[in-house]
């Protein structure tokens, strides 16, 4: 054999020897919830939320584990408010993670209450942290579907600016939906004829259904608003400063806005609210023939 030869079959060798070592892992292996916890918003009575537990490392065989709901701790009945798929959860071989499944009934939640539920894990000794049995909060809040169609037609307009600067507390206006931008809603002539504001409405989180104006926009003139011109003469909508959360309802078809109104390189009027109630063909008709 040659040196290049046995040059090889050492590299053969050693890289033959190389193994790579399994974890091992030593102490109790403690199963718990992965967060005290959890809140849902319940659309219907088909929907499966999942409430995730750990183990501190995989399990060397199938773990099954209890899961009780504490009735005194709840303000929610099993089988009224919610169900759960199943009593017991598994940890597979080798997995660590689990999941429990449940299901809020819709037709019982009540649209302004919160349910919750106690969850208690069963546990033997050795996976319990000192002897006491996990537990986690569930919070069932009721929902309804998101449906941007629900915020076209006439809306009475409430608004601490036509409060203060237009001497009247609400006006109707009609709305319609933007084809050409994603969930946004074009106010006709908010405040003054001729200019549109244009919301959009984020579906994304269904507990905490936002509102944003879609960026800086004209409200109007200073002209028409205080009787004069100021600056360049356009009175402005933009943002409100951090801590105003704007935000609407699927469930009561309004929408909180709040906004600051300035002028440019003059300064900013003030802070102001405006909430927008959706109606019916007919109650606007009333309105238009009667007045508020």
């Amino acid at each position: 054999m040659n040196i290049k030869h046995l040059f090889f079959l050492c590299i053969i060798l050693l890289l033959g020897g190389c193994k790579t070592e399994e974890k091992s892992y030593t102490g109790k292996n403690y199963i718990e919830f992965s967060t005290l916890n959890h809140t849902f918003g319940v659309l219907n009575n088909e929907e499966w939320f999942e409430i995730p537990i750990v183990a501190s490392y995989p399990v060397d065989s199938k773990l099954n584990i209890g899961v009780e709901v504490i009735a005194a701790e709840s303000s929610a009945i099993e089988g009224l408010h919610f169900e759960l798929e199943s009593h017991t959860v598994a940890i597979n071989a080798d997995k660590k993670n689990a999941a429990i499944r449940i299901k809020g009934l819709a037709e019982n939640l009540a649209i302004n209450n919160t349910y919750e539920i106690a969850l208690s894990l069963i546990l033997n000794e050795e996976n319990s942290i000192s002897g006491k049995s996990p537990r986690t909060k569930v919070t069932l809040q009721r929902c309804y579907p998101f449906d941007i169609n629900n915020f076209a037609g006439y809306a009475v307009l409430t608004s601490t600016w036509s409060m203060q600067y237009m001497n009247t507390d609400s006006t109707l206006v009609r709305t319609h939906i933007d084809e050409n931008s994603d969930n946004t809603v074009v106010i006709e002539d908010m405040f003054y004829e001729g200019y549109d504001i244009r919301v959009q409405l984020d579906s994304t989180n269904r507990l905490e259904p936002l509102a944003t104006l879609c960026g800086p926009q004209v409200l109007g003139s200073t002209g028409e608003a205080f009787g004069t011109i100021y600056g360049n003469g356009k009175l402005m909508i933009g943002y409100a400063p951090e801590g105003y959360i704007s935000y609407y309802s699927t469930y009561e078809n309004f929408l909180l806005l709040y906004s600051e109104i300035y002028v440019e390189e003059v300064g900013t009027v003030g802070y102001f609210g405006h909430i927008l109630e959706w109606i019916s063909d007919d109650e606007a008709e009333r309105i238009m023939r009667e007045g508020f």
